[in-house]
């Protein structure tokens, strides 16, 4: 999977040095992602980089909805997903799929694909426990493209993601009220563009490090937003380089701070924490002993110091999300799975 480190030229004197802020509280203030004029991407040969201009790069923004395949999975049937497309939702009478259940929706981000590991981890760790109906969106032939052209399609891809949800509504009365759309880096802002064009009816949006690059905290048009879903629950794990620091949703939380993450070593592309957060929500959907216990708090800084042991606690992800949580929250993890500290 190529991901990326994020540069800015506003804040980084030669090539090659990464964002970094040694204030906590500019992520909430500073709004770089317009500024940013390029990117690293891992390349195939260990060691080295591979440059992605923001400025200069051909921009094909052409889609259709027929560039989006949905695959469908049960709990009888974990790894054979149906393939669907939204003009055609007939198979989907004669599988297991049903109304009754709980509906889930993951959606990956750049140059990912159905079979990527946001989708393995998450579908794995919802079958352990939970009979639900869950959908894998697969909008490759747009998401591999470069990274400006990927992300100018963003708005078309939630409005496709929405119309297969009312499609979906129509022809088997799904309540689009109890349905969770979940979705990494440029996924996240695809999840909340479908929940806004569904005007916000959506159960929940689940945003798992949003990226960052080429998106504007001043306006919430084009970007993932708390009004998309009647809850919307962010999680930041590379905040201010590929994913965004400032607060997106009802309720976000920053593990370990929110913008690198233990057990990622030297992490100079930041794939490894900006893949965490995926990583981080599976696990919190297993049902497994321990929990993503965290402390509403200000800061890392202030939560670090033990100023806020006698404020609230929530646990980050779960399968079903604790929904009274509000603003931010702070947790530590450990450096290898089992990540949870409880």
């Amino acid at each position: 999977m190529k991901l990326f480190i994020v540069l800015a030229a506003a804040f980084a004197a030669t090539f090659g040095n990464p964002v970094y802020f040694p204030d906590e509280e500019a992520f909430y203030t500073m709004d770089i992602g317009p500024n940013m004029t390029y990117f690293l991407v891992d390349s195939d040969v260990e060691g080295k980089y591979e440059v992605e201009d923001l400025v200069n790069s051909e921009v094909d923004t052409t889609s259709a909805p027929s560039d989006v395949t949905y695959y469908y999975y049960s709990k009888n049937k974990p790894n054979d997903g149906l393939k669907l497309k939204a003009d055609n939702l007939d198979p989907l009478k004669n599988s297991d799929f049903s109304a009754s259940k709980d509906t889930r929706f993951i959606i990956h981000g750049w140059k990912n694909s159905y079979t990527s590991d946001i989708n393995v981890f998450i579908k794995k760790a919802i079958f352990e426990e939970y009979d639900a109906n869950v959908f894998v969106v697969d909008w490759f032939p747009i998401a591999d493209r470069n990274y400006v052209s990927a992300r100018w399609a963003v708005n078309d891809v939630g409005g496709y993601v929405a119309d297969f949800l009312r499609a979906l509504e129509s022809t088997f009365s799904v309540d689009l009220s109890r349905v969770t759309v979940i979705g990494h880096s440029l996924g996240a802002h695809v999840s909340g563009l479908a929940g806004k064009s569904l005007q916000g009816i959506l159960s929940q949006v689940i945003g798992l490090d949003p990226a960052l690059p080429l998106f504007q905290l001043s306006s919430s048009d084009n970007r993932l937003d708390k009004k998309d879903a009647q809850f919307v629950h962010v999680i930041h794990t590379n905040g201010g380089k590929l994913g965004f620091s400032a607060p997106l949703g009802h309720v976000d939380f920053y593990p370990n701070g929110g913008s690198s993450q233990p057990g990622c070593g030297w992490d100079f592309t930041g794939s490894c924490a900006h893949s965490r957060a995926y990583q981080y929500y599976a696990e919190s959907v297993t049902p497994i002993t321990k929990t993503f216990v965290s402390k509403k708090c200000t800061s890392y800084k202030d939560y670090s110091a033990g100023k806020c042991n006698s404020n609230p606690m929530a646990n980050m992800g779960g399968y079903v999300a604790d929904i009274g949580a509000r603003d931010r929250y702070y947790l530590n993890t450990n450096k290898e799975s089992p990540f949870a500290q409880g």
